[in-house]
C-alpha cells in the first residue's frame, strides 16, 4: 500500500548492492528461471515468492516457491493471494478511466469539482495531475510525521490531514510520487458514483474480468489462501508490522490478488472490451510537464522508452509485501511478481526474469570508463530531490560513492555525466549541466519510482 519516496529509493539503491550468498536451494531446479528464483530466495531469506510469465497474454509459466505462512507451513502456489502494495494504483487510474468514458468525468477537470474542503492552493489541481504524481501534493507515506499509522481516520480526516500541508511545487512543475494523490483519486470515485472506490472496481473490473480474488485489503475478512508479510529484522525473519485497517482501504494500493487475476487484468489490456484504445493511449503516454519536458510516468504505470526494450511498468512495497508488473510491448512479454518478504528488490526480479525469458531484454554490456579525479570531484556534493530528501555523492579512486540514509552504492562512469552501477548496470543515473557547463541535475534511466530529477545544491 503505502510507500513513499525515501523507501522506494532505498529500494532502487539496495538493488545496486551485491547480494551476497547465505545458503544453497534445497533442491536443483533446471528451468533457468526457477534455478535463478530459487537462489535468490535462499540468497536473501526470501519466505515465498509466485510469479507468471505471459506472451500476448496467455499465461505461460505461473509457479509458486517457498513460504505463504511459515508459522503453517502452508507453500505458496499460483492461487496465493497477496497484498497489492503500489502495483494497486493502476486499478485506481483505470477506474477514472471508465468514468471518462462514461462521460462523468474530465481528466481536466479541477480536483476541488469533487472534494468538498479542498483548500484553495488546490485550485489549479486536475485529476490528470493526480493521476501522474504532477500535482505537488505531498507523501503522507510511510515514513512522515504527519500521518499515525496505527489510527484510523475517515476519508474526511484524510482530506484534512492531506490539505494541511502546503504543496511542494505547483501543479505540473514537477514529478513527485504522491500516494496522497491517489488516496484523493479514491474520495473523488466515492463523490461521481456514491461508491467506495474498491467496490466500484469489483463491479466494472474484477467481476467483468474473472479477478475472483481481487478485492480490498481486510483483516477482519476470512481471504482462502491468504499469505502472511514478512520483514527481515537484524537478520531475522519477523511478522508484517500492524496499521490501522483503515488505511488499508485507501485507494493508493490496498488491494488482494493472486498472479492468476493479474494475469486475467493483462490479457484485458490487449482488448478493448474493458478500457478503449484512447484510455490506454492516455494511461501509456509519458506526462507532460509545465516546460514542455516529459516525465517517464503515465497513469499509474512508469514508462521505459528503450527501442527494443520498451515497458510499463509498477513495482510496490507495502506491510511486508512486494509486487512487481512489467508489460514488454515489443516483444509481447509481461512479468508478475509477488513476494511476502520485504528483503525482495521486485525490480530487479522482474527485469531478470524477463530477460531469462527474452534474452534481447537483459541489460546491455556497461563497460566502465577511467576519469581523472578533478572531473569525478565535479559531481561530487549534495543533492535534493524533489521531497526535499538529500542524497550525496562523493568521488572515490574509480567513481563515485552514493549515500542516502543507511543505503550506499558504489558507481562507475560509462561516459562522462554517465554512470551505473556494475551489480545492476541496467539503471543509469546522468548528470545534467547547465549553460555555463556546470553540473546541476541528477537523472535516473530504467528506475522505476524515482523522482524526474535531483538538484545539486552543494559541493
Amino acid at each position: 500500500m503505502i510507500s513513499v519516496s525515501t523507501p522506494r529509493l532505498l529500494g532502487f539503491l539496495a538493488v545496486l548492492v551485491t547480494f551476497a550468498a547465505t545458503a544453497t536451494p534445497q533442491r536443483a531446479a533446471t528451468d533457468p528461471i526457477d534455478q535463478w528464483v530459487e537462489s535468490y530466495m535462499a540468497d536473501n531469506q526470501v519466505p515465498g515468492l509466485a510469479l507468471a510469465v505471459l506472451e500476448g497474454g496467455q499465461i505461460v509459466k505461473a509457479k509458486g516457491y517457498g513460504l505463504a505462512n511459515i508459522e503453517h507451513h502452508v507453500p505458496v502456489t499460483p492461487s496465493t493471494v497477496f497484498q497489492s502494495a503500489s502495483v494497486g494504483k493502476q486499478f485506481t487510474a483505470a477506474g477514472i478511466l471508465l468514468l471518462v468514458q462514461d462521460g462523468k468525468l474530465a481528466l481536466e477537470d479541477p480536483i476541488s469539482k469533487y472534494l468538498r474542503g479542498a483548500p484553495k492552493e488546490w485550485s489549479k489541481i486536475t485529476v490528470r495531475h493526480l493521476l501522474t504524481h504532477t500535482s505537488g501534493i505531498p507523501d503522507y507515506g510511510e515514513d512522515s510525521t504527519w500521518l499515525d499509522l496505527r489510527r484510523d481516520y475517515s476519508e474526511d480526516e484524510l482530506l484534512h490531514v492531506i490539505s494541511s500541508h502546503p504543496l511542494l511545487r505547483q501543479p505540473g512543475e514537477e514529478w513527485i510520487y504522491s500516494n496522497s494523490g491517489y488516496t484523493l483519486l479514491g474520495m473523488i470515485i466515492r463523490a461521481i458514483t456514491g461508491e467506495h472506490w474498491g467496490e466500484f472496481l469489483r463491479k466494472r473490473v474484477f467481476g467483468p474480468l474473472g479477478m475472483e480474488t481481487a478485492r480490498v485489503i481486510s483483516e477482519e475478512d476470512l481471504v482462502a489462501n491468504r499469505a502472511a508479510g514478512y520483514r527481515l529484522v537484524d537478520g531475522g525473519i519477523r511478522n508484517q508490522e500492524w496499521v490501522a485497517p483503515s488505511l488499508n482501504t485507501v485507494a493508493e494500493g490496498s488491494l488482494y490478488f493472486t498472479v492468476l487475476d493479474l494475469a486475467k487484468w493483462d490479457a484485458a489490456l490487449y482488448r478493448e472490451d474493458l478500457l478503449s484504445k484512447a484510455s490506454k493511449e492516455q494511461m501509456w503516454s509519458p506526462v507532460r510537464l509545465n516546460d514542455g519536458s516529459t516525465a517517464s510516468h503515465g497513469l499509474g504505470w512508469f514508462l521505459q522508452d528503450e527501442p527494443g526494450r520498451r515497458a510499463m511498468e509498477c513495482d510496490g512495497a507495502w506491510q511486508g509485501f512486494r509486487s512487481y508488473i512489467g508489460r514488454y510491448p515489443d516483444v509481447s512479454l509481461t512479468v508478475i511478481v509477488l513476494a511476502n518478504s520485504s528483503a525482495v528488490q521486485p525490480i530487479l526480479v522482474g527485469h531478470k526474469i524477463a530477460a531469462l525469458r527474452r534474452p534481447a531484454l537483459a541489460p546491455p554490456t556497461r563497460t566502465a570508463i577511467h576519469l581523472p579525479l578533478e572531473t569525478l570531484a565535479g559531481y561530487a556534493g549534495a543533492y535534493r530531490l524533489p521531497t526535499g530528501e538529500i542524497l550525496r555523492l562523493s568521488s572515490t579512486e574509480n567513481g563515485l560513492k552514493l549515500e542516502m540514509g543507511p543505503a550506499v552504492a558504489e558507481l562507475v562512469p560509462e561516459s562522462k555525466d554517465v554512470f551505473f552501477a556494475p551489480t545492476a548496470p541496467d539503471s543509469r543515473l546522468i548528470f545534467v549541466r547547465d549553460k555555463t557547463g556546470a553540473v546541476r541535475w541528477l537523472l535516473p534511466r530504467r528506475v522505476p519510482s524515482w523522482p524526474a530529477r535531483a538538484e545539486k545544491v552543494s559541493q
